[in-house]
C-alpha cells in the first residue's frame, strides 16, 4: 500500500478539442490502525479551454487574452488618485459681500473630493491663486481669501480611493464620492466684473489652484519656539492671504498663532474704508488666545508701516526670535517700505508672498522592480 502522495501528470485529451488534463492527487479519509492517513491517492481532472470563447464579451474570456492585452502592464502600474478626472469642476455661486471701494469677498462652493480632484490641483497652500471662469468669459487667476481646506474632510475619500472595504461591503463598481466646501475669493471690480456683479444664476467653474503658496516651511517661521513673535506688514490683497493664514486649521501648514506669545498684524490701506475683513479682527484674537496666551492684534493704519510698528508701545520684542510676514499682494512699493522698518528694527527672517514654496516633489509611485519587471 502506498504511503505517500504520487506526482501530478498532465496529458493531451483525446477529445477534439485542444484541452489538457490535469490529474491532481488528494489523500483520501481512510486510515491505518496506528490513526495515520494511509496515503490513498483518488485522481481529480481539471481541464482548461485554450480555444477563445464565442460571443459577445468574450475577448476577454480566456487567460490568453488577458496576457495579450496592450494595457496589461497598466493594471499593476501605481498612479496618484483621480489623475484622470478633469482640470476644471462644475461650482456654485453662493453669495458675494462687501470688502471694500471696488472689492467684494465671493464665496463659491466648490468640488474638494479627491476622488474627483487631482492633488496637483487641490488648494493644499496658503498663498495659492484660484483659477476661476464664468459662462462665456476668459479664465481668471483669483486670490483666495480661505483658508485650505482640512484634511479630515476627505477623510472619507481618501479611505476609498485605498480600495478598502468594511466588513459588511463587497467590492462592487460605484460613481466616485463628491465633496463640497466653500471657497472665499477677494475679487475686484476691474479684475473680474462678471464676478463682482454675479447673481445666483451664474454659471462658474474651478480649475487648478495655481502657485506654490507662501514657503512656510522652508522659511522657517514656522519654527514656533523659535519664534515666539510674529510681526505682518499688510497692504492691498494681502490682506485676503492674512485672513487664509490666520484661520487655518492645525492640520495644513499655518503660523499656530495659539502657540506664540505675540502676534502683530499692521494693515496699510489709503483709508479707512479701504480696510477690509474688519468684522474677523476679534474672531482672529479670540481664536490665538483659546488655547493659549498668544497676543494677537490687528492695527489698522493710513499713514505708513513706519508709523504704525513705532506707534506700538505695547509691542516687546527680541530681534533674533522675531520674524516677520510682508504680505503686499505684489505690491513693490510696499514691500520695499516693510523692509526698511525690518531692517531698522534688525529683523532678519524674512517671509514675503513675492517668493512662493518650491514645487512638491513626489516620490515615485512606482517600484524600480516592477520598471525591470516590464522592461524584461
Amino acid at each position: 500500500m502506498a504511503t505517500g502522495l504520487s506526482t501530478a501528470h498532465c496529458a493531451p485529451s483525446t477529445s477534439g478539442r485542444s484541452t489538457y488534463r490535469c490529474c491532481l492527487p488528494t489523500p483520501s479519509l481512510h486510515r491505518n490502525n496506528f490513526g495515520r492517513s494511509t496515503g490513498r491517492v483518488r485522481h481529480v481532472v481539471a481541464t482548461r479551454a485554450t480555444q477563445p470563447a464565442t460571443g459577445p464579451g468574450s475577448h476577454l474570456s480566456t487567460d490568453e487574452d488577458l496576457l495579450q492585452h496592450p494595457d496589461r502592464l497598466k493594471w499593476y502600474e501605481a498612479t496618484f488618485c483621480a489623475n484622470d478626472m478633469p482640470d476644471w469642476n462644475t461650482a456654485k455661486f453662493l453669495r458675494s459681500e462687501d470688502a471694500g471701494p471696488g472689492m467684494r469677498n465671493v464665496v463659491l462652493e466648490v468640488e474638494i473630493s479627491r476622488e474627483k480632484v487631482p492633488l496637483r490641483n487641490a488648494h493644499k497652500a496658503v498663498g495659492q491663486r484660484a483659477s476661476v471662469r464664468a459662462f462665456n468669459e476668459p479664465e481668471r487667476s483669483l486670490t483666495v481669501a480661505s483658508a485650505p481646506h482640512p484634511l479630515s474632510l476627505n477623510r472619507h475619500p481618501l479611505f476609498l480611493v485605498r480600495g478598502d472595504l468594511f466588513a459588511y461591503e463587497t467590492k462592487t463598481a460605484r460613481e466616485p464620492l463628491s465633496v463640497k466646501a466653500e471657497v472665499h475669493l477677494l475679487v475686484g471690480e476691474r479684475e473680474a466684473p462678471e464676478l463682482y456683479h454675479a447673481e445666483e444664476d451664474l454659471d462658474v467653474e474651478v480649475g487648478p489652484f495655481t502657485g506654490g503658496g507662501l514657503d512656510l516651511k522652508g522659511s522657517g517661521v514656522m519654527a514656533v519656539y523659535r519664534y515666539p513673535t510674529v510681526v505682518m506688514f499688510v497692504s492691498g490683497r494681502g490682506i485676503a492671504t492674512a485672513r487664509s493664514l490666520l484661520e487655518c486649521s492645525n492640520d495644513v501648514a499655518n503660523l499656530s498663532a495659539h502657540l506664540r506669545s505675540d502676534v502683530r498684524v499692521y494693515y496699510l490701506a489709503p483709508n479707512e474704508a479701504s480696510h477690509a475683513y474688519t468684522d474677523r479682527y476679534e474672531a482672529w484674537s479670540a481664536a490665538a488666545a483659546a488655547n493659549g496666551t498668544c497676543r494677537l492684534q490687528v492695527r489698522p493704519t493710513t499713514h505708513s508701516f513706519a508709523r504704525a510698528f513705532d506707534d506700538d508701545d505695547e509691542l516687546t520684542y527680541d530681534p533674533a526670535t522675531t520674524c516677520a510676514l510682508i504680505l503686499t499682494g505684489g505690491d513693490p512699493e510696499a514691500e520695499a517700505a516693510a523692509r526698511e522698518v525690518c531692517a531698522d528694527a534688525e529683523i532678519t527672517t524674512i517671509l514675503s508672498d513675492t517668493a512662493e514654496a518650491s514645487p512638491l516633489v513626489h516620490l515615485d509611485s512606482t517600484p524600480q522592480s516592477f520598471r525591470r519587471w516590464v522592461k524584461n
